[in-house]
C-alpha cells in the first residue's frame, strides 16, 4: 500500500547549531533533544490534521486519528514523518442511511445533509465489511458480484494532500519552540 509525501517542515539551522553547541557537554545531547521535539511536535500536528481534516469531510475522529499514522524519531535518527494510506474510503465510513423507497443516502461534507443515491444498496462483503454499491450491468448470466460497483468517498489520504501545506509552517515554529524547551530541560538536568 502507497502512501502519501509527508509534511515537510524545514527548521532555523542557525538555531540547530547553537542548541548544539549548547549540549556538546551532553552525551547524545542535541539528538536527544531533536527526537523528543520532532516527537512531540508530531503528536500536536497529527491533532491538528485530524481537525482540518474532518472540517472538509465528515469522518469520526477515532477513524482519521487510526488512518494518520506517526513515524516516530529517534536518537540516531532524528527525523519523523505523519503518513497516510492511499487506500480510498468507503461510502459507508461516511453518515449514511437506507430508504425505504430504495436507495440509499451519504453525507460526506460537513455541512448540509445526506445526498440521496436513488440506485444504490448496501452489500456486505465475506469478511463483515458493509459497503454502498450500484449495479453497473443487467441481465441473465451474471454471477452474484459481476456488475456491482463499490463506491468510495474521499479518503483521508486527499484530504490530507490539501490541509498538509496549511499545517507546515506552524508545525515548524512549534518545532523550534519545543526544541528549544528540551534543550533546556537537558541543561537543567546537568
Amino acid at each position: 500500500m502507497s502512501q502519501t509525501t509527508p509534511i515537510k517542515i524545514t527548521v532555523d539551522k542557525q538555531a540547530i547549531r547553537r542548541i548544539e553547541r549548547d549540549l556538546m557537554h551532553i552525551k547524545n545531547g542535541a539528538p536527544r533533544a531533536m527526537s523528543s521535539a520532532i516527537n512531540h511536535t508530531l503528536n500536536v500536528t497529527r491533532t491538528e490534521a485530524s481537525g482540518a481534516i474532518r472540517k472538509q469531510v465528515k469522518l469520526k475522529a477515532g477513524y482519521v486519528k487510526e488512518k494518520l499514522r506517526i513515524q516516530r524519531a529517534s536518537v540516531g535518527k532524528p527525523q519523523g514523518a505523519i503518513r497516510t494510506p492511499t487506500r480510498g474510503t468507503l461510502l459507508t465510513r461516511y453518515p449514511n442511511r437506507a430508504y425505504k423507497t430504495g436507495g440509499a443516502g451519504v453525507q460526506v461534507k460537513p455541512t448540509g445533509g445526506k445526498k440521496r443515491m436513488p440506485g444504490a444498496f448496501f452489500i456486505r462483503f465475506a469478511n463483515g465489511v458493509q459497503a454502498i454499491a450500484i449495479r453497473t450491468q443487467y441481465g441473465p448470466g451474471l454471477g452474484r458480484s459481476e456488475g456491482i460497483k463499490v463506491l468510495y468517498g474521499p479518503s483521508t489520504s486527499q484530504v490530507f494532500t490539501d490541509v498538509k501545506d496549511d499545517l507546515q509552517a506552524p508545525s515548524g515554529n512549534r518545532l523550534m519552540q519545543r526544541l528549544s524547551h528540551e534543550a533546556e530541560r537537558l541543561l537543567k538536568r546537568q
